[in-house]
């Protein structure tokens, strides 16, 4: 085994790219080395573990080791172990700071506040690049653990308890339905009228015929009429116009809609709690200055919302 003081431990960045990429150019790419750099490198590390690391699979691509993958999980935690000895007390300087923050959220969580925080990281840290992530549930740590996942925005009811979080902002359901739906003609939308008509819902991806709401009105005994279930909350809305169906959704995405799709907003004949918009975090990040940073921003565009 090699002495601890022998190795570069520039290596270990190295190694977790070639762990995570699992093709040496893409992961020269990622730690900003040339590929004859990093096939060295992976020279280097294969020397170290007696370990080929990295080996030609089917039509050529190259697939890891049955040793390699046991590396994974240990080498993303020494790296964040590594990190937070060297940024814990680095001030970030957002006007300087070059980096990449993974962000998850709903398609409607990016309509209210992506284009605002945006607008103030092109102004104040144009060097920053942000990757929004498609998400709508969350159950475990897998997308904070394996994906790199900074923060996650939205109200995941089965999010993970160690998960750190906070509250964003709230928002109120309304239905949206055509401007002359039948339904709205008489100034109020009752429940009665709602049920005779054709509904949206909004679903998860991975659950694409449950909805939360749905099940909802099951429990109370209602029976209603789904015609179109989508992931999408912008499609429900762009649904609506000239047909009689009918969706629930929140304030925030429905009005800026409203006029240009000529459409109506009523409040939800049934008692429906608030959406709550909370910000997720895993606890390895807590300290590091540049995700507070990031974190304080998304909290202070949220009041703003």
């Amino acid at each position: 085994m090699a002495n601890i003081l022998d190795i570069n431990l520039n290596l270990l960045k190295a190694l977790d790219a070639l762990l995570n990429e699992q093709n040496v150019s893409k992961a020269a790419d990622r730690v900003g080395i040339t590929q004859s750099a990093m096939s060295i490198t992976l020279g280097q590390l294969r020397e170290i573990y007696n370990d080929d690391l990295l080996v030609r699979g089917q039509q050529g691509r190259m697939q890891l080791t049955s040793f390699a993958r046991l590396l994974i999980q240990p080498v993303k935690e020494a790296l964040s172990h590594a990190e937070a000895v060297f940024i814990a007390h680095v001030p970030f300087d957002a006007s300087r700071a070059e980096r990449t923050f993974h962000i998850a959220m709903s398609d409607y969580i990016a309509f209210v506040l992506l284009p605002r925080l945006m607008q103030q990281i092109i102004h104040t840290a144009p060097n920053i690049k942000i990757v929004q992530h498609s998400i709508n549930h969350i159950d475990n740590m897998v997308p904070f653990e394996e994906f790199e996942l900074d923060v996650a925005i939205g109200d995941f009811q089965s999010a993970p308890k160690n998960l750190i979080t906070t509250k964003l902002f709230t928002d109120r359901g309304v239905i949206v339905a055509d401007k002359k739906h039948p339904a709205f003609k008489n100034g109020k939308l009752t429940l009665t009228e709602f049920l005779k008509h054709p509904q949206v819902f909004v679903a998860l991806e991975s659950h694409p015929e449950q909805s939360c709401v749905a099940e909802l009105l099951k429990k109370l005994g209602h029976q209603v009429k789904i015609n179109l279930m989508t992931p999408h909350t912008l499609i429900a809305l762009q649904a609506l116009p000239g047909t009689l169906l009918m969706t629930n959704t929140v304030e925030r995405l429905a009005r800026p809609f409203i006029q240009s799709l000529q459409l109506e907003m009523q409040p939800t004949p049934y008692k429906l709690p608030r959406y709550q918009a909370n910000l997720y975090w895993h606890a390895r990040n807590q300290n590091d200055p540049g995700h507070q940073w990031l974190r304080q921003l998304i909290k202070m565009i949220s009041r703003t919302i």
